[in-house]
Parts: structure tokens; sequence; C-alpha cells
């Protein structure tokens, strides 16, 4: 049985782009339903980013009435779940962390954010009803709550989400072929399936289509414009928390990828030593014809694991051409939180096995069989499932013809056993 700690489940689609909504040539935000999910087109290249923040609050209320409802039952429900990793790296007691604890970590994490960005922030919780009153239950969202919405995961953390990608020889096209599964708390009703959306973003030249959920305003699976992708994972190695001088890993993953023009550009940034985050994580990284997981162990090192890289006494690869990570550091030298862990080992075992059976070369169709493998009958809960019982996101992107296609959680409390995909139009 998987552990999961807390982190609030959306999917979304989200364009921000040069697209006006209907016919008001004004408009920075257009938010169109689609199959399943939203796509926002927000337009933040003229600087007022107060406005776009206060417009798409105001659209996305338009569109979604019961959104405060939604966000503030799944918040509740978080609190209710949520469970602290001890100094041993041990979950501890569900619940133990107090609301106004959550709230105060929010506030620290706040003073690191970009100006921009809290511009934005500000103009969206502007149009919330919560206003100052922090209240879990009654229906509202205040300022502080949307706050700890875009900061579930630099304050609440969960132990899954794996990703996947093949290129050059082992790939059917020759170029990466990348699956990824987000596996969050999905709420007890799928809250966040009534959310889910695809990120179109312009800023300047750069433009960047992110995976997440309405009114969350970092990046947590995202391709640029030039052609990089990127991938978040928790990896805990236990020690106390703390949220002093510690950033918003969703926003600065944004900032990488509006700024940045290869792989190497985003891992520079992310592994910059002077940034600090709630937690140590994997950046699973990907461009057309590259692959690697930058690991960052904030007590060892901050750097890139490629498919021929040194790992750890005792965990083996064996493939040329692919890179996979679970929620663990495998780097010679990083902390071992790979071992111990079976839902780590368990995961690492059945990719291993799942791409050894796809034999020298993978494809769009073997990719998605890969990503959405679980035991028969165990309806998502065992420790090797690669898709599972919280799973809110299954997404393959081939490089080669800009193909993308998605499987996004329902509203839905229930476990699908057969994720059906739908294909998305990528914006650019």
């Amino acid at each position: 049985m998987k552990i999961f700690l807390i982190f609030p489940v959306f999917t979304i689609a989200i364009v921000i782009g040069l697209l006006s909504c209907g016919s008001d040539d004004s408009s920075l935000v257009s938010i169109t339903p689609g199959t399943g999910f939203y796509q926002v087109t927000i337009l933040s290249s003229d600087g007022n980013h107060y406005a776009v923040g206060r417009e798409y609050g105001q659209k996305v209320l338009a569109t979604v009435p019961d959104y405060e409802q939604l966000i503030d039952s799944y918040l509740k429900e978080l609190q209710e779940a949520a469970v602290p990793v001890t100094g041993s790296g041990i979950p501890g007691t569900a619940g133990s962390i107090p609301f106004a604890v959550m709230i105060a970590r929010a506030l620290e994490i706040k003073k690191q954010i970009d100006p921009l960005y809290l511009q934005e922030l500000d103009g969206f919780a502007s149009t919330l009803s919560g206003g100052d009153h922090d209240e879990l239950g009654d229906g509202k969202l205040s300022r502080n709550e949307y706050l700890l919405l875009n900061l579930v995961p630099d304050i609440a953390t969960t132990t899954a989400c794996s990703t996947l990608a093949v290129t050059g020889a082992r790939s059917a096209t020759g170029k990466t072929i990348v699956g990824r599964i987000t596996d969050w708390f999905p709420g007890s009703t799928g809250q966040f399936g009534a959310l889910n959306a695809l990120v179109h973003t312009r800023t300047g030249s750069k433009q960047v289509a992110s995976f997440g959920w309405l009114g969350v305003l970092g990046n947590l699976v995202a391709i640029n414009s030039s052609g990089v992708y990127i991938a978040n994972l928790y990896s805990p190695v236990g020690g106390a928390y703390s949220a002093v001088g510690r950033r918003s890993i969703l926003l600065d993953i944004r900032k990488a990828m509006e700024t940045s023009s290869t792989l190497d550009e985003v891992a520079n940034y992310l592994k910059d030593p002077a940034k600090l985050y709630g937690y140590n994580h994997n950046m699973f990284l990907a461009d057309a014809t590259t692959t690697k997981v930058l690991e960052n162990d904030f007590n060892r090192t901050r750097a890139l694991r490629g498919p021929d890289s040194a790992l750890n006494p005792g965990i083996v690869w064996g493939f040329s051409n692919a890179v996979a990570s679970v929620n663990s550091f495998l780097l010679l030298g990083n902390d071992d939180n790979h071992t111990p862990a079976p839902v780590n080992t368990e995961r690492w075992a059945n990719y291993k096995s799942l791409l050894a059976a796809q034999g020298s070369r993978v494809d769009f169709i073997g990719m998605k069989s890969i990503i959405t493998y679980h035991k028969p009958g165990a309806n998502g809960t065992d420790n090797g499932d690669i898709y599972g019982n919280t799973s809110i996101q299954a997404i393959v992107y081939s490089f080669d013809d800009n193909r993308l296609e998605c499987w996004l959680r329902p509203h839905s409390g229930s476990f699908i056993d057969q994720p059906q995909f739908i294909s998305i139009k990528m914006p650019f």
C-alpha cells in the first residue's frame, strides 16, 4: 500500500498567450472548456501582472461558480490528512500539521516569491470572497488560503509521481518520447478533477504549456517553446522541516521555463545552491535528443543523472538512451532514500521490466502502456503500480511530431481501471 502525504489534486489546462476572450480585444485571459479539462489563455506580456491575475480570477469564478467551495473542501481534507515527515524519514501522524502552521509556512515562503508573480497572486485573490478571514470549511477562500493552494507542495508533501523517457536509438522516432504520472491526493470526491487545465503562457517571445489546475500559477509539468520539458518529483530524506528562506518550487519552475532556452539552462537555474525549498526533489528534464534527472539533494549534491551515471551501491539501471525517476535519489554519494522504500524499489523494478518487455525500441503506444501499468485486481493500491489510485495525470509527449496525449482524472473519487487518453493540440 502506498503512503501518500498531503498534496492537492487538480488537473488543469491553462493557455497563456496572445489570444483574446470573446470579442473584447483588451482581454488578458480566456478560458475554454475542453473534454475533461479547461484551456486557458492569459496574456501577460504587457507587464500588468495584477490585472492578469484579477481577470484570471474573475473568469475562473464565472466558469466554475463553485470554485471556492471545491478548493476550500480540498484544503480542509488536505489539512486533516496532512502527514509530516519526521527526522527519520518515516511519515508522522495524520492531521498533525495545524492549519495555522500551514498558513505560517506559506507566509514565510511568500517572502521569496518573485514580485511579478506576487502581483498575479494578489490580483487573483482580490476576486475571492474570503478576504482576510482564514477558516477552513466555510466554503470561501481567503487571500492566505489561496496562497496556500499555490504553495501546497512546498508545505505539505506527497510520496508519489514517476517519469520515464526514451530517446535516440531506443525511441521509435529517434527523438525523445516522455511519459509522466502525477500522483497527488485527489480529494474524497476528486475535487481537483473539476479543475483540470492545460496552461499555455507567453512571456515575451517564450511560450510555455503547463499541466496543472485552475488558479495554480506555477508549473509542475511543462514544455516550453524552446523544446525543454520538465516534471517535478518529491524525494524525501527526512530531517526537520523549515519554511524560513525557502522558495516556491512551482513558481521557480515557471521562472526557469519562461527564461531558459536549453535543458542545461533550466538545470543551472534550479540547482543553484542559493535556492532552497521545503523539500528535496528530482527535476526530470528532457529535450528532443537528451533526457536527464536533476537530483536536488540539499544535504549532498545537486547534479544531473543520465543513463550511464554511477549509482549508489545495489541500484542498477542498465538501459542506454532511457532514464526513469521515482521519488528517490540514485546518484552515487547522494542520500539513499531509494533502497528502504518499497514504493520506490518496486516501481523502479517495474519500470525496468516494462521497458525491457518493449524490446530495443519504444513507440508512443508502448510508452502509454508502461506508465499506465497497475497490478490487476489491486485497485491501484500496490506498491509497484506506476498508475495508481491517487494518479491524477498521465501524460505522453513525443518531440518528433509534437504529439500530446493525456489522461486527466475526472471529478470522481473512484479509481479508474482503464484510463482513457485524449489528444490535445499543442499551442506551439
